[in-house]
């Protein structure tokens, strides 16, 4: 993933608690970059679904890892419906080499 280094710190997430943030550093970006988040779900949450255990909830953010692999700046871009945008973009892989759609 090209993290030089992995921390984890408390964080607040509204359907959590306690929450958890996961974040890499990424010499790329010169900056950290968030991975993840994860929690325990509050019961206000699993109650009215008849849970009353405690339920573990986690995501990962791998949107900004993706952001850095293909020299995106808008987290927007990867959301957008824009067909023709896709089509023009060169597909690429984990190991790094870059192809360009047909």
């Amino acid at each position: 993933l090209g993290m030089s280094e992995v921390k984890l710190w408390p964080s607040y997430f509204p359907y959590t608690e306690p929450s958890l943030q996961v974040v890499g550093y990424s010499d790329l970006a010169n900056d950290w970059i968030e991975l993840g988040g994860s929690g325990v779900f509050r019961p206000e949450v699993t109650w009215p679904l008849g849970v009353k255990k405690p339920v573990l909830a986690w995501g990962l953010g791998i949107e900004r890892l993706i952001l850095l692999r293909l020299g995106l700046d808008d987290l927007r871009v990867l959301y957008d419906n824009d067909l023709g945008w896709l089509r023009r973009r060169a597909t690429t892989s984990i190991a790094g080499s870059q192809t360009l759609q047909g």
